[in-house]
């Protein structure tokens, strides 16, 4: 990478982290240009030298936090656990990963931010979704699942997850359900599906 291009990552980052803390500290809806250049300390329209517009740079964002996901379910890979308990742990902490934050939920599930962005649609990023597959494999050769059964697990998996996190992030939960409810709930369901 030469010294033009590297500086133009620098600045790429700048924004991109300016927008993040401004996710984290205002949400979603209170993002403009102009908060963004204000906080990484530059001019509002210098953000268009590095993205299209607004919604390309929240996309940079989407993709950064994930990857923040990620490197937080890593931290939870044990060699020692078994492969469900495994799975159990990733499933349970992705769920109060997004439970705790909010606003990088809002941003990945549920804001609408137009067609992705040709330049990110190119990169192949990280996938959280990679931890469950090979939590997901290794149940399977430890004869919790059957193979065939792997994408429905989990899709079924992903499913319950993120509409839980829906209701509990909108604060539509029954019952006065709190998050370790609702993780021991994710739990139940796993191991019923799992059932040697």
């Amino acid at each position: 990478m030469d010294k033009k291009e590297l500086q133009r990552q620098r600045m790429k980052t700048y924004f991109i982290d300016s927008a993040k803390a401004i996710i984290m500290e205002e949400g979603v809806m209170a993002l403009s240009a102009r908060k963004v250049g204000e906080k990484a300390g530059y001019s509002y329209a210098t953000i268009y030298n590095y993205f299209t517009d607004i919604n390309a740079l929240l996309y940079y964002c989407l993709f950064d936090f994930l990857e923040d996901a990620y490197k937080y379910l890593l931290s939870y890979r044990d060699e020692a656990l078994d492969a469900k308990q495994q799975l159990l742990t990733y499933t349970t902490e992705y769920f109060r990963y997004f439970a705790e934050r909010p606003e990088i939920f809002r941003l990945v599930f549920i804001a609408s931010l137009g067609p992705l962005p040709e330049e990110i649609a190119h990169n192949p990023q990280v996938s959280v979704a990679e931890l469950l597959g090979e939590a997901l494999v290794a149940c399977t050769k430890a004869g919790y699942f059957e193979e065939g059964d792997i994408q429905v697990a989990a899709e079924l998996i992903a499913s319950s997850i993120h509409g839980k996190l829906m209701f509990f992030i909108q604060d539509r939960i029954l019952d006065g359900e709190t998050a370790e409810m609702i993780i021991k709930m994710i739990e139940a369901e796993i191991e019923y599906m799992s059932r040697k």
